[in-house]
């Protein structure tokens, strides 16, 4: 379609007047009345009534007034979209729930600064994102992954329990102890090797499905459980306390598919991160 007729329509739409619409349009009112004509042809619907004070306007062309003014503003808007420095390199990032504010406000800082036009798209974690950032057990099979960062584990002890008197813990100590567990977290086998060590057997206060709940059980007191060290950033209610034992940590990266390099600034960020 042409976009002049939508020019002239607009402008017999606001003026509702053959003769004024072809002078705001800088053209001669047969032109205007030949193109509105060749317009209602195109969609099939007549978009006005004529009579001598001017022209009438009908359903049809209500409707298709905001349609003509958004895409003629579009088609106004694209030099400047092109425009050397302001086109926009959007990225896709999958980000899984359990990963803390410290990493994350990282990622976005360090690479904001060094990717120039930057555009983020943030969504859950999911394997057509073009970067995720989530943990290595975690990263789709079909996928690359890039390891950033390495985080430990603590052990978070109620505010108001016995144990949180003690400055360090012994492995002995948690025996019978509530214990606050997350059977689909990565480090739910690391947390009962630890536990396993003595031989001795544990009291499982709670089953939570995602780290956050396992925190907000710990916040109320309500048991002791084994957290990423930033994930607890902030929180109250328990004390993280050393103990002598194993130590665990889990491997934060970034997951991408190998076609998600076709996108330059996807590439600026491997590449960042590969030096």
């Amino acid at each position: 379609m042409d976009e002049r007729l939508l020019r002239f329509f607009v402008a017999v739409y606001e003026e509702k007047n053959l003769s004024r619409a072809a002078e705001k349009c800088f053209v001669s009112q047969p032109n205007i009345s030949n193109g509105i004509k060749q317009l209602e042809e195109l969609i099939g619907k007549p978009l006005f009534n004529r009579h001598k004070r001017g022209v009438e306007l009908k359903e049809d062309a209500h409707y298709l007034y905001p349609i003509a003014k958004r895409i003629i503003g579009e088609l106004q808007s694209i030099p400047e979209i092109f425009r050397e420095g302001s086109l926009k390199q959007k990225v896709v990032v999958g980000i899984a729930d359990s990963i803390s504010q410290h990493y994350k406000r990282s990622f976005f800082n360090i690479l904001s600064n060094e990717i120039n036009n930057i555009e983020w798209d943030l969504r859950p974690m999911a394997q057509e994102c073009e970067i995720n950032i989530l943990v290595r057990e975690w990263k789709f099979e079909s996928h690359h992954f890039l390891p950033l960062w390495k985080e430990n584990y603590v052990l978070c002890i109620p505010e108001n329990h016995p144990l949180a008197e003690k400055d360090i813990i012994d492995l002995i100590d948690l025996k019978n102890q509530p214990f606050i567990h997350c059977p689909p977290c990565e480090a739910h086998q690391q947390s009962l090797s630890i536990l396993n060590t003595t031989g001795d057997k544990w009291n499982t206060i709670a089953n939570c499905a995602t780290k956050t709940d396992v925190l907000t059980m710990l916040m109320a007191g309500l048991g002791i459980s084994f957290l990423p060290e930033y994930l607890i950033e902030g929180a109250k209610g328990f004390v993280v306390k050393p103990y002598n034992g194993p130590k665990y940590y889990r491997e934060i990266g970034l997951s991408y598919a190998k076609d998600s390099l076709n996108n330059p600034a996807v590439k600026q960020i491997i590449e960042h991160y590969s030096k």
